[in-house]
């Protein structure tokens, strides 16, 4: 899986040029951050049809990014995926760059949920991914704090989700923050998952959590970040079945998604084949959203 900021599992070479570069440009986790985007304005923040396409286009651009930098390294991994990058590098200059400025474009104008706490999250975003190196070529800065890899990947992944809304936040609905902290959760997650399988490519100096606690700790850990999530819709059915509602499909089929997800992270393997995390976990993303569109159709 993906999610993992700067990892570089390897991707297979698509049959068509088309689908080569959707899988290496991470076409399914743009759908996948737009779907949410659209998710999170049916339960929480309001989004409109730039904040949905802006979600996307933010992905793009900041694996992209991430991608390019593992591709010029000195010391590239032995990834299908990179390799892929560094032989299309001007094609993936452009496409990143096109994609950032088209994000500031639809971003202009709308307000930022959570006020200057999401500045603060944008820039240690920004800090994390600048290519940092000091002496010798050793990479230095936030990269080397342990764990921290998984935490920022997160909140990066929640403020692309829901951090920009088409309504005046001036005061933030508690309900906002819980919703933000069920995304936290759920990204947080996926990421520890992602590093898991990435433990064959990442350095030790990366220090990421399953390097540091192990795969059983990691996997014990995420799946522990997966229960506020389970337990989000079935609070949320438990409050719509009081109102006289009954079952309601577009919670309760995400809840199923989220009870899959939990499964799929308790069944990882650093071994499990290249599908199991690039499209299985990734389209983990997806899946919940897709639930909840499907509910609201019966």
């Amino acid at each position: 899986m993906a999610l993992a900021a700067g990892t570089g599992r390897d991707k297979v070479e698509g049959p068509t040029f088309l689908s080569a570069v959707f899988l290496n440009a991470h076409g399914l986790l743009a759908l996948g951050a737009a779907a949410q985007r659209w998710w999170i304005g049916e339960v929480g923040p309001a989004t409109n049809w730039k904040g949905i396409l802006a979600a996307g286009l933010a992905t793009v651009a900041g694996y992209g990014y991430l991608r390019l930098v593992r591709a010029d390294g000195p010391d590239i991994i032995p990834s299908g995926h990179i390799h892929w990058v560094r032989r299309h590098r001007t094609a993936m200059i452009a496409l990143v760059g096109l994609c950032a400025i088209a994000t500031v474009i639809l971003c202009w104008g709308q307000a930022l949920v959570f006020g200057s706490w999401s500045l603060v999250v944008v820039a240690l975003l920004g800090l994390y991914l600048l290519p940092l190196q000091g002496a010798h070529g050793r990479s230095i800065g936030l990269r080397e704090i342990p764990g921290l890899k998984a935490i920022l990947v997160a909140a990066g992944w929640t403020f692309v989700t829901m951090g920009v809304s088409t309504s005046d936040p001036t005061h933030v609905a508690l309900f906002d923050g819980w919703v933000a902290a069920v995304q936290f959760c759920f990204f947080f997650a996926l990421a520890i998952t992602t590093d898991i399988g990435d433990l064959k490519y990442d350095r030790p100096g990366l220090k990421t959590i399953p390097q540091v606690f192990g795969v059983r700790g990691a996997k014990v850990l995420a799946v522990i970040l997966m229960v506020p999530v389970i337990w989000y819709y079935i609070v949320s059915q438990a409050l719509v079945a009081a109102s006289g509602m009954g079952m309601r499909a577009m919670i309760v089929l995400p809840l199923i998604g989220s009870i899959i997800a939990a499964g799929a992270i308790a069944l990882v393997r650093e071994d499990r084949p290249k599908w199991y995390f690039a499209i299985l976990l990734d389209g983990m993303v997806l899946l919940i959203p897709l639930l909840g569109w499907l509910g609201q159709q019966v």
